[in-house]
């Protein structure tokens, strides 16, 4: 058998804002770098076939960055992740019990701090999230990883008072779900796309209509007056979609795409809630699909 070697690029990927991968192949590779994130070991095993194992920090906990679709970007910024933050797994709250170790809210509270300042380092603004930070409520800490373009500052810190929740939000170890009457996100938003007779329902790649779909999105980038917050992903009809083979748009799209965004805005302001998403349109000759955050401001 040969030594264990690093599966790792060697140098830094390159970032295309049209990728969202290539956003958290950066930061991963930075993670790494700083000496926070998992490695892959391989050996090349006598028999040809090559075996892995992952690596991960000696009492420091592990980092790992997540895609955030850009509707929750902050404003101006260029590239933007969630990364996530495990702790040591010496200091990881016992699952069979529910108990809390001594010392682990001191190890988040540290090392929390301590991802924040490294990434800090190599140009990143980083927000660590308000709610996501406690081994009382959830099994990792979250932060908000961005970079804004040159010359441009860091987006101003709300006070703590003008958040409308002072509290995470289920499921988390207290809370696994929303309990009646209260309504969860998601079903608020479905609620009101029904009333409004968009077909959020719909997941037949070959319909002739237009899809919806609606997911749950961390606390970490719910807006600060908002009470309830969901990801909403909104696709053209398969006629208005672009050619795969060609890659040219239809004739009518750029109408389809106004008028069925049109009736969407329409829809969920007519049901009290608001929709935060990019600066800049969404538009078929650049996108896919379009995202927003569709949320309720608290009363």
């Amino acid at each position: 058998m040969s030594e264990w070697t690093r599966e790792a690029p060697v140098t830094e990927p390159v970032y295309n804002p049209a990728d969202p991968q290539s956003g958290r192949a950066l930061v991963e590779y930075h993670l790494r770098e700083l000496g926070l994130g998992e490695s892959l070991l391989v050996e090349a095993a006598d028999n040809g076939l090559r075996i892995g194992r992952c690596v991960v920090p000696q009492d420091l906990g592990v980092c790992r960055a997540r895609v955030l679709t850009e509707g929750a970007w902050p404003e101006d910024a260029d590239l933007c992740v969630t990364v996530d933050w495990s702790p040591d797994a010496a200091l990881r709250r016992d699952h069979n019990t529910g108990r809390v170790l001594a010392g682990a809210a001191e190890h988040w509270r540290e090392r929390i701090s301590a991802t924040a300042r490294a990434l800090e380092s190599l140009g990143y603004i980083v927000e660590p999230s308000r709610v996501r930070c406690s081994p009382y409520y959830h099994p990792s800490a979250e932060l908000l990883v961005y970079r804004m373009p040159a010359g441009m500052p860091a987006r101003q810190i709300p006070a703590d008072t003008v958040w409308a929740l002072k509290e995470p939000v289920p499921p988390h170890y207290q809370r696994r779900n929303w309990s009646y009457p209260e309504q969860s996100p998601e079903d608020i938003v479905r609620e009101a796309l029904t009333a409004a007779g968009l077909r959020h329902y719909q997941t037949d790649h070959q319909s002739p209509h237009d899809r919806i779909a609606i997911r749950s999105i961390t606390q970490t980038v719910w807006p600060p007056e908002a009470d309830r917050c969901t990801w909403l992903t909104w696709w053209p009809a398969p006629s208005f979609a672009r050619a795969l083979d060609t890659g040219l748009l239809p004739a009518g799209a750029e109408a389809h795409w106004r008028e069925r965004l049109g009736l969407l805005h329409q829809g969920l302001a007519d049901a009290g809630l608001a929709l935060r998403s990019r600066a800049r349109s969404w538009r078929p000759v650049d996108d896919e699909a379009a995202h927003f955050l569709v949320y309720r401001v608290a009363a």
